[in-house]
């Protein structure tokens, strides 16, 4: 934008500010009846229009200066102008109905997009599309209004695809606030003007996909960041599933969301282009959104939660298996929401306190469990594979969450399978001791067969019998009572002691294998209790011979007392 371009620009600004001051002072004083005043400002419209056309007829373009700012900024002040005198028709002298006066400033916006296309003007393009959806409001504040600004969206679009991205910000980003806006009060509007904003915001969202989609895979070069039309245009479907029209409406949020992720599906396996990628990227983002705010509207909180960890779990698989950057952003966020509205919702803790667990545990709390239990296993192989350094600590932690989730499942199990038989607390009770023995056992498991696969295993195997011991010295003793107290001890303390004395034998070197040479010169083989494999040689070294009955390469002259070196 040259500085002549601002100049005209502003001296356009202030002589619409001027034609707007002397239709008040007319008005004020009198001078000219109605008719008379319409007709004026309708002809000095035509006029200011004609000279800016002629101006630019007489301009010499070129590549610096293609348009003349003057006639710009003419022909933009003689559409405002032209748009003020509809305006007024329609609200001070109630001549023109509401409708009627859309379609007049709609045509005048649809001349100047077309006057703009011909001159291939972005500004005077963004110009007549936010001067009209500025002054749209003006006319109506119905219905009427985001209809005509999605309909003035699509035009400028259609239009307008090669006139720049400011255009693609104007069309897309003006009319959503407005419509999520209107769609935010459906209660205040019947039935037909809800089906009418519904209609809206889903032709606008279409739009928004089908240019971005034009624009970043089918054009050659694409247009810099021409996929992030498709957030705008989205904004408004996130209030759709919560209407009231629509209930239940989270099938209808299902669709959107399936539809968006189809889209970012297909636009990634371009991954070798930039344009496609960000498309992928964003619509991938936005359908994740619209699935976890259908979710939202399933009507209870534990199908919500088990709604949400369930599509954590997908999105951290997917995330794993396709590897991109804004899969893995989503499968992260994901799991922390799907992770805190689980301990918000279902409260596992309850599974510590007797009264509460017998009283609040359901099955829902058992599948839930279940569902965390299997996104923490999910999030620990994702994050092993992205962050392989630190795979071990990764493994550690996850194991840990994953194996506090089952606990929490199985005490739930023994509630409710408790309640079926109608003794509640004894299936607590027996749900815990379960988990103490299962805790115990598994780091005995760790500790006595180390996984070659994860060099950590035994340290794990370590800090998970801490906190069985420390389960069983701080909540067994205290929640426990007689014989399942004395069978919860009898068994953590067998597990120890049988993991001491395995362990103990593998420190002291009786598991200790050696590879060496016995007498005859021959190599023997074992492990320690590592699962470490040692080769080592005999005293008198190896293979004292060659193939060929000679001595061999380990020969040592000096060790023959004769010094003559042959073998004895």
């Amino acid at each position: 934008m040259t500085a002549a371009t601002v100049i005209a620009a502003i001296g356009g600004s202030v002589m619409l500010a001027g034609i707007a001051f002397l239709l008040v002072v007319a008005i004020q004083a009198g001078l000219f009846p109605p008719i008379a005043r319409v007709l004026a400002a309708a002809v000095l419209a035509l006029v200011l229009v004609g000279l800016g056309l002629w101006l630019q007829s007489r301009h010499e373009a070129t590549p610096e200066r293609p348009i003349n700012p003057g006639a710009l900024a003419l022909v933009g002040t003689g559409l405002a102008a032209a748009m003020l005198d509809v305006i007024a028709c329609t609200t001070l002298y109630q001549w023109i109905p509401v409708p009627a006066a859309y379609m007049f400033v709609g045509g005048l916006a649809l001349a100047g997009m077309a006057l703009a296309q011909r001159w291939s003007s972005g500004l005077l393009a963004c110009l007549v599309s936010a001067g009209t959806m500025v002054l749209a409001p003006f006319i109506s504040t119905g219905v009427e209004l985001p209809v005509f600004l999605v309909i003035l969206a699509i035009a400028t679009a259609v239009l307008g695809v090669d006139l720049g991205v400011a255009v693609r910000v104007v069309w897309s980003v003006f009319p959503a606030p407005v419509l999520a806006g209107y769609l935010s009060q459906t209660h205040l509007h019947d039935r037909g003007e809800q089906i009418a904003l519904i209609v809206a915001a889903l032709v606008f969202a279409a739009v928004g996909v089908g240019v971005a989609w034009t624009d970043s895979v089918r054009r050659r070069p694409a247009p810099e960041n021409a996929a992030l039309v498709v957030v705008s245009s989205a904004v408004p479907l996130i209030l759709i599933s919560g209407l009231s029209l629509l209930r239940p409406g989270w099938p209808v949020g299902l669709v959107l969301a399936a539809a968006y992720l189809t889209v970012a599906v297909l636009a990634g396996r371009r991954a070798q282009e930039p344009g496609p990628v960000l498309l992928s990227a964003v619509s991938g983002v936005v359908g994740s959104v619209l699935l976890f705010a259908a979710w939202v509207e399933l009507g209870g909180q534990e199908m919500t939660s088990l709604a949400l960890t369930l599509s954590a779990t997908g999105y951290v698989v997917a995330a794993g298996l396709w590897g991109r950057r804004w899969m893995d952003c989503v499968a992260g966020i994901g799991a922390a929401i799907a992770l805190t509205v689980y301990l918000f919702v279902n409260q596992p803790f309850l599974a510590l306190d007797e009264g509460a667990a017998v009283r609040e545990l359901s099955y829902w709390d058992v599948v839930a469990a279940f569902a965390v239990t299997v996104l923490a296993i999910a999030a620990t192989w994702w994050a092993s594979r992205r962050v392989p350094r630190l795979a071990a600590r990764v493994v550690m932690a996850g194991a840990v969450v994953a194996l506090l989730a089952f606990s929490v499942m199985v005490v739930a199990a023994g509630v409710v399978i408790g309640d079926l038989a109608g003794a509640s607390r004894n299936g607590f009770l027996v749900a815990h001791l379960v988990v103490t023995v299962l805790w115990i056992s598994c780091a005995a498991w760790l500790i006595l067969t180390p996984s070659p696969r994860l060099s950590d295993a035994r340290r794990m195997g370590f800090v998970l019998g801490s906190l069985a011991l420390a389960k069983l010295l701080f909540l067994d003793l205290a929640t426990l009572p007689g014989l399942f107290r004395v069978l919860s001890f009898i068994a953590v303390g067998a597990v120890m002691l049988a993991v001491a004395v395995r362990y103990r034998g593998g420190a002291d070197g009786s598991g200790t294998d050696v590879m060496g040479t016995d007498e005859r010169g021959t190599d023997v083989m074992s492990t320690d209790g590592m699962g470490t494999v040692e080769r080592g040689r005999g005293v008198t070294g190896t293979d004292m011979r060659g193939t060929d009955g000679t001595r061999g390469p380990y020969y040592r002259s000096d060790t023959e007392p004769s010094g003559s070196g042959s073998p004895r």
